[in-house]
């Protein structure tokens, strides 16, 4: 009997059916997101924010000119690990609660399809809403910056646009776990800040406060702590995609061994482990939300 299972999940899972239910109820959510008008807002601070940075620098820095796309991105990582984040736990928090609440999500149950057909899909729907607006705004941006200057190096620049995709994926799934998880979209929204501010403020302070603890903040410097030390901090999808781009571009890396602050040490560590570790922080939380969400009720 478990074998004729597998088997049928097997075909089920190649059904052409089910991903064309799966695509319908994606294609709905990417549609609908687009009415609201921040989502707009956000392209457009993309697009803003890379250009600003790209001629004004960052704070603090006063000669105003166009700089390179590496050096944009230098400057512009400061600001995606928080923007990006933000749009994915915002897409994803009232995914499932809100419409619970809304009464929209028992119509769309009655039809015949599975829950976590409609997990899937508003998942990939939601994710497709936060490329647009990463690839576009950060896109557009970095032509207007190529217009302006000489050397251009698009691999780097379309590297980091997609790594930011993937880390908008991660906190998207973590959004739609706690919408799975939690009765009321306004708990979601609590849980969805604290999160931002765990891994965003709260995880890295930890972290260096246990590394002043331990072993020093000289050593910490210097790129040498002890093993167990980078092992935590897999458990931060952020530094995870920070180590990511900076193992591809050079001019982040430079940054962290110079100044710290980051890891400025990934010898343990090489771009297809980071690119693994980051899926596993998709799939994981989809596959909590979708054991949650088939076993609970709707009434």
């Amino acid at each position: 009997m478990r074998v004729r299972e597998k088997v049928k999940r097997l075909r089920l899972l190649f059904s052409k059916e089910m991903w064309r239910r799966i695509f319908t109820i994606a294609k709905k959510e990417y549609v609908e997101s687009f009415k609201n008008r921040w989502i707009l807002l956000f392209a457009f601070a993309f697009l803003g924010i890379s250009v600003l940075v790209s001629f004004y620098g960052t704070l603090g820095t006063q000669s105003k000119s166009w700089r390179d796309l590496q050096t944009t991105i230098l400057y512009l990582s400061s600001y995606i690990e928080y923007m990006v984040p933000l749009l994915g736990l915002i897409l994803g928090y009232n995914s499932i609660v809100g419409e619970k609440e809304a009464g929209s999500l028992e119509l769309l149950l009655s039809y015949p399809v599975d829950r976590g057909e409609v997990l899937s899909g508003k998942f990939l729907g939601l994710w497709g809403v936060l490329a647009t607006c990463v690839i576009s705004g950060l896109g557009l941006g970095g032509v207007l910056i190529a217009v302006n200057v000489e050397k251009v190096i698009w691999a780097e620049y379309y590297f980091f646009i997609l790594s930011s995709v993937i880390i908008g994926g991660v906190y998207l799934s973590l959004a739609i776990l706690l919408s799975a998880v939690l009765t009321e979209s306004s708990t979601s929204l609590i849980a969805a800040i604290f999160l931002f501010f765990l891994f965003s403020f709260i995880w890295l302070f930890s972290m260096y406060a246990l590394a002043e603890v331990t072993f020093g903040w000289d050593i910490l410097r210097e790129g040498t702590p002890p093993r167990w030390y980078f092992g935590l901090q897999l458990f931060n999808p952020l530094i995870i995609w920070y180590t990511l781009i900076a193992l591809e571009i050079p001019s982040l890396r430079q940054w962290a061994m110079e100044f710290g602050g980051r890891e400025p040490q990934y010898n343990p560590y090489t771009t297809w482990i980071m690119v693994i570790l980051l899926i596993i922080w998709i799939a994981v939380p989809l596959l909590l939300s979708e054991f949650i969400f088939k076993r609970r009720e709707m009434g």
